[in-house]
């Protein structure tokens, strides 16, 4: 069921496919009211999306940063309605930035090497130079143009298994203290794909994430199934912690099954009420 909020969405800005207007367009579309974007590693979305007439439509500044916790576990820090001027926050987005692009050419290294995938010396360095923030996705549409797969998924299956030596992390306790030096509120994104990647309870993690400020968890996510939203949300509430929720969405040439507004994996057709997320509450006070 689609909501009237999405806090979770990715343009071209990161590995999306829509430009911000495109994507402000299919929010309007499909009555998604209250949006943010929050691409990947980057905040150049804040100032286009402020170039469009808003109305009818409440908006909250975003990103979504790629983090490890404790040099172990991989994992991605949302942060919300925070400064977009504030000195520290560029300067990680640019850093982390400047490490994708390295990275880049190096997954395209390790594909080459292990599977024999060639592709144009020429088609990677303008994926690496052109696009703002280089990742996985660029490479999986690559690997379809020239007929190695038929799928971003099937791509995937390639690409989650390569190794390269420049990390694009930041780390967690850093990410934590930069979002709120710029007056931003930091959340944990889809807590349960990292239970999936290391085998945990999410709440192993809570105590530590909790003494560096974390201020709230991601319950409603296209990856959670719905039970896994009501017990992360549950989790939540019980623990004074903030919510948030949105579709994870790229565009849907790149992960075809995730759609704007729908915020679990489930066909169960459950109204989640803006009351429930409580970033939403907090960008009405103020």
């Amino acid at each position: 069921m689609e909501q009237d909020f999405d806090l979770h969405l990715h343009t071209s800005f990161s590995d999306g496919q829509d430009t911000v207007d495109e994507l402000i367009n299919k929010n309007r579309k499909t009555n998604v009211s209250i949006f943010s974007i929050t691409d990947h590693d980057d905040i150049k979305s804040v100032k286009e999306v402020l170039k469009n007439d808003l109305k009818d439509l409440s908006y909250i500044k975003g990103i979504e940063v790629s983090s490890i916790l404790d040099n172990h576990y991989k994992m991605h820090i949302l942060g919300y309605d925070y400064d977009e001027t504030n000195k520290e926050l560029i300067n990680m987005t640019e850093k982390l930035k400047k490490s994708r692009k390295k990275r880049f050419y190096e997954l395209y290294e390790d594909l080459e090497r292990r599977y024999g995938f060639k592709i144009p010396d020429s088609e990677i360095k303008k994926i690496a130079e052109s696009e703002n923030v280089p990742g996985k996705p660029h490479l999986a549409r690559l690997m379809i143009k020239y007929k190695y797969v038929d799928s971003v998924p099937e791509a995937f299956t390639y690409l989650e298994e390569l190794k390269t030596k420049t990390s694009n992390r930041y780390p967690a306790d850093q990410v934590i203290k930069i979002i709120h030096d710029a007056g931003g509120i930091a959340i944990w994104a889809h807590p349960g794909k990292v239970e999936s990647k290391y085998n945990i309870d999410f709440q192993e993690l809570m105590p530590r994430l909790l003494e560096l400020g974390l201020d709230g968890i991601e319950p409603f996510n296209s990856l959670h199934s719905y039970d896994d939203c009501l017990r992360f949300y549950d989790y939540a509430k019980k623990n004074n912690l903030l919510v948030s929720g949105g579709s994870d969405y790229h565009g849907l040439a790149t992960k075809p099954n995730i759609k704007i507004g729908v915020v679990y994996k489930t066909e169960e057709k459950v109204k989640i009420f803006d009351d429930d997320i409580d970033i939403i509450s907090i960008k009405e006070d103020l």
